[in-house]
């Protein structure tokens, strides 16, 4: 879950007209696929339809398993809860810098804050934690919820490798044990995103956001965004092969997904501090062979700049006559001479 900069070709439009242009725009970009839902405070909130396909097989899977369906419902809602509210303290904190935000999209691997941030590095790094920030702004929320609903503290903390120990608590019983099973459960969630957003330096999680607003503060911003994005590939290896070993297809997609968003970063920011070095870097990637090789660019370069000499040599000569001239002046329009004769 973190924030991106928004860009207006992958923002919703009420006004494009048909729903299904609403829902997938031009069809070039399946991260902006989403339904909307609703409109508060100036921002679109919409879901993503891999997440609705996705909600709508875990309930199933539940009646087909002979679990209860209402359960996860209520845990599958809890969640992105949990998520859209994480993602709103990305979008009030960007416009409390002074930046815009106007769109948060719920999708299958949390949430995305369409935002605009002013280029600074303590503007970044604000609103990189004001998401993990709601998420401690809740903790006493839950502790305190979880303390009225069952009378045991104890839910209150739980082994992080088997959380689902909680679940079998005594306290749990009596009326109302579906309703506290999901407090504890969200309680736990809550945790878990915590956490995993804080401690996986890695795009597009806010732990690597924050990494890289610490490296901008004391070097350049691309310099430090070369290096947040070569750490979350490190942490993307490693969440790819602690998902193959553990057989969690989930944290492999996601250490894949992440990897790719590093590497789409770590492209961007190079482009953007140079694009012509950049571009002829891509050559062949490209699908023609238009774009300038580095000697032809090295060529173009010097030839600018001799005609710019020569320019204001003759422009000197003009003024002030031949004989202003100094030695290395009349090479250059000597050198210049010759091979304007040569090339007629």
């Amino acid at each position: 879950m973190s924030w991106r900069d928004s860009n207006p070709a992958d923002s919703y439009d009420d006004r494009r007209g048909g729903f299904l242009r609403r829902v997938f725009g031009d069809g070039e970009n399946p991260l902006t696929w989403a339904l909307p839902l609703y409109t508060l405070w100036g921002i679109r909130v919409r879901v993503h339809i891999v997440l609705v396909l996705f909600t709508l097989g875990r309930v199933v899977w539940a009646l087909w398993d002979g679990s209860s369906a209402g359960a996860m419902l209520g845990w599958m809602g809890s969640l992105w809860l949990l998520v859209l509210l994480h993602e709103y303290g990305h979008c009030f904190a960007a416009r409390r810098v002074g930046g815009a935000a106007d769109e948060i999209v719920l999708w299958p691997l949390g949430g995305l804050a369409m935002c605009e941030v002013p280029d600074h590095w303590k503007d970044h790094l604000i609103v990189a934690l004001a998401g993990p920030a709601v998420n401690v702004a809740l903790l006493p929320v839950f502790a305190l919820a979880i303390v009225l609903a069952t009378g045991d503290a104890g839910l209150i903390l739980f082994n992080p490798l088997q959380p689902q120990l909680s679940m079998a608590s005594p306290s749990l019983a009596g009326g109302w044990v579906m309703g506290k099973m999901i407090l504890v459960a969200a309680h736990q969630m809550n945790l878990y995103l915590l956490a995993f957003n804080m401690l996986v330096a890695m795009f597009p999680m806010d732990a690597g956001r924050v990494l890289h607003a610490v490296l901008w503060k004391k070097r350049d911003r691309y310099e430090a965004m070369a290096i947040a994005a070569r750490v979350g590939l490190v942490f993307a290896v490693l969440l790819i092969a602690g998902g193959l070993i553990a057989n969690n297809v989930t944290l492999a997609f996601i250490g894949l997904f992440g990897g790719l968003l590093c590497w789409q970063e770590l492209r961007v920011m190079r482009f953007e501090a140079d694009p012509i070095a950049a571009s002829a870097s891509m050559r062949d990637l490209a699908s023609d062979d238009d774009l300038p090789s580095k000697r032809e660019l090295k060529e173009q370069a010097k030839r600018e700049s001799l005609e710019a000499e020569m320019d204001r040599i003759l422009a000197k000569i003009s003024d002030e006559g031949m004989s202003s001239l100094n030695s290395k002046e009349r090479k250059t329009l000597a050198k210049a001479s010759e091979t304007r004769r040569k090339n007629t």
